[in-house]
């Protein structure tokens, strides 16, 4: 008999604590999962999509053999396609460009912070300069 008294007892705790748990739930239309995404209205124009689209596509494109990226004139977003070269020192080489004018030579783009003959080397056979800016 006690062992039916301890059953009983152990499955009225179990369905006290599932009544308890049920009460204190939020509401279903609060619950998400972890990691669910609720997507909301945008009101960003089809065009603004397009392209945001055509410019990550640009930019996820490595280089081909014989493509080149003229630094006088190239903007954030082509120099970060050299080889070695990230959004802050692209960011860099187009605020030198601003402040002293068109680098010329590859020795000049030298004076850029962060470039090295590592640098260097990794992006000359990609790049041309063609001494004036936009």
């Amino acid at each position: 008999m006690d062992d039916k008294r301890a059953a009983l007892l152990l499955a009225g705790l179990a369905l006290t604590g599932a009544a308890i748990r049920f009460v204190l739930s939020p509401p279903p239309s609060a619950q998400r999962a972890p990691g669910d995404v609720r997507l909301i209205a945008d009101s960003t124009p089809a065009h603004a999509l397009r392209e945001t689209a055509r410019r990550a596509a640009r930019l996820a494109r490595p280089l081909a053999p014989g493509e080149h990226i003229d630094v006088d004139r190239a903007d954030v977003m082509d120099l970060t396609r050299l080889p070695r070269v990230g959004p802050a020192l692209a960011q860099r080489i187009v605020a030198w460009r601003e402040r002293h004018g068109p680098f010329g030579t590859l020795a000049r783009l030298d004076s850029v912070s962060g470039i090295g003959p590592a640098v260097l080397d990794a992006i000359r056979p990609y790049v041309t300069f063609s001494g004036a800016l936009p």
